[in-house]
């Protein structure tokens, strides 16, 4: 008799327990759905720089208050808005010879940030458009074949999804902000520096 009774509890225990796991991954999973995701980096700034100019190179920030002209002009040119009169980039030189410039530009894609590097050879044609991070899920993230395309020596209009590099499905506002964030780049620094009208 008491070995069975024993046996009961010993069930309604195991029972409980189970239920009692259930409920806790239960409540886990929706707390974890509530949340935003964290945020994926991939590379740091110093990883990033190793990509844009190569070994030996000398790197030099430069900064940049632009004027109420300048940022007119260059929102004109980019077609875009400029979140900053602050312009940060970086200048690779061996010696006196200018070889490239980057850019680390941040926009929001949908409710969160992506940073990325835009990296310009000393004619200011764009060459790379490297990730660094990207806070939405990683669903949204536009490929690296869909980055290239922003690349090579075309008019700032021309990187507009829709109308010179294709939308892509189910990432639009992503797409959107990190074309926005390329022809702002292109735009600012051709501004800063004076050499393209």
């Amino acid at each position: 008799m008491k070995a069975a009774r024993r046996g009961r509890a010993q069930r309604s225990s195991r029972a409980f327990r189970s239920a009692m796991l259930i409920a806790f991954v239960g409540l886990a999973c929706c707390l974890w759905a509530a949340y935003p995701a964290s945020a994926t980096v991939f590379l740091a700034k110093d990883e990033a720089l190793a990509l844009a100019f190569p070994a030996g190179v000398e790197v030099r920030e430069k900064g940049v208050l632009l004027t109420a002209d300048q940022k007119a002009e260059i929102q004109t040119r980019a077609e875009t808005n400029l979140p900053s009169n602050l312009f940060h980039y970086f200048e690779g030189r061996r010696g006196d010879e200018v070889l490239g410039y980057a850019v680390i530009d941040a926009r929001i894609m949908r409710s969160n940030q992506a940073v990325f590097m835009v990296v310009l050879s000393k004619d200011l044609v764009v060459q790379k458009v490297i990730m660094l991070a990207f806070n939405e899920p990683l669903e949204y993230q536009p490929p690296d074949a869909w980055l290239e395309q922003l690349t090579g020596d075309r008019n700032i209009s021309d990187l507009t999804p829709g109308q010179g590099i294709p939308p892509i499905a189910g990432s639009t506002l992503s797409a959107q902000g990190i074309s926005d964030g390329v022809r702002a780049v292109r735009a600012t620094i051709e501004v800063v520096l004076g050499k393209k009208e």
